[in-house]
């Protein structure tokens, strides 16, 4: 039954299987750290969340690296 999930929920089950230079969405950082948008943004304000990698006008992704170092309270 998995095939019939998004890809996003299939990458964010397996999050700690990804390669640490994988990208993720704000949408999928914001499901794995219980945090919302604003708050992401105010974390990378204050430094606790790395910046974002910049991929067009209106894309951004963190790496897996970057986000496992934030969900476990280091940056």
């Amino acid at each position: 039954m998995e095939e019939t999930q998004a890809p996003s929920a299939l990458r964010i089950k397996h999050f700690s299987q990804l390669p640490d230079k994988a990208l993720l969405s704000a949408k999928e950082v914001v499901f794995l750290s219980g945090r919302s948008r604003t708050s992401l943004w105010r974390d990378v304000q204050r430094g606790f969340l790395a910046r974002p990698i910049k991929l067009g006008p209106k894309a951004m992704r963190w790496t897996v690296s970057d986000i496992k170092s934030f969900l476990e309270g280091s940056k």
